[in-house]
């Protein structure tokens, strides 16, 4: 027996993630969600409206958790850049496994952002990604210009390339599920190939 309105509103969201798990967001229905949670079809739309609110109730968070990451390690990386350039290599690598660390909280949400999203507005997350790294990856270049730097001269182009490489490995740990201690290994390994590309970049030597 439910004991309230929130206890029943869980128990959608829960059967509403499940059916967008195996079925997709295209594919799952209201019926089918209200039928495995116990309810009315007219129960159900008590408390949503339609299953892209559901969909969005399940993912916003997660989603907003993870553009609040980005900010957060690029801001850690900028201060290094003023600050302590020797630590600025170090600092990407923990904020790249950071970002991984709250995506593996989070499994299902990016589970169903990036690989069950089609039809929402998430279908076209990596993308999305990308152009906010590449956002940051300029405001990055022209810090460390500022700070006595002599990046190299890059394209507008090259920086959308070099943004897409960065966060390609993530897309891709993502995309296939792997175990949590290999992701780490993973991430580890990628982000050390993309700091020596940075190092030269940035031209910036750290020992």
């Amino acid at each position: 027996m439910l004991n309230n309105k929130n206890d029943s509103h869980i128990l959608i969201l829960n059967n509403a993630k499940q059916e967008f798990l195996e079925l997709g967001f295209e594919k799952a229905s209201m019926r089918s969600i209200a039928r495995k949670a116990g309810f009315t079809a007219g129960a159900l739309y008590k408390h949503f409206k339609n299953k892209e609110e559901m969909f969005y109730t399940l993912v916003e968070p997660a989603y907003l958790k993870l553009l609040k990451m980005f900010d957060k390690c690029t801001d850690s990386l900028m201060d290094d850049i003023v600050e302590s350039p020797d630590e600025l290599f170090e600092d990407s690598v923990n904020g790249a496994v950071a970002v991984l660390e709250l995506i593996y909280q989070n499994y299902d949400e990016f589970q169903l952002m990036f690989n069950h999203s089609t039809g929402t507005r998430f279908e076209h997350i990596r993308e999305n990604l990308v152009d906010i790294e590449t956002k940051l990856t300029k405001q990055f270049i022209e810090t460390a210009r500022k700070n006595g730097l002599n990046p190299t001269e890059i394209s507008d182009t090259e920086i959308h390339i070099v943004a897409t490489m960065s966060l390609t490995p993530l897309f891709e740990v993502i995309t296939h599920g792997y175990p949590y201690e290999e992701a780490v290994e993973i991430i580890n390994l990628m982000s050390k190939v993309q700091n020596y590309a940075w190092e030269k970049i940035i031209n910036l030597k750290v020992d």
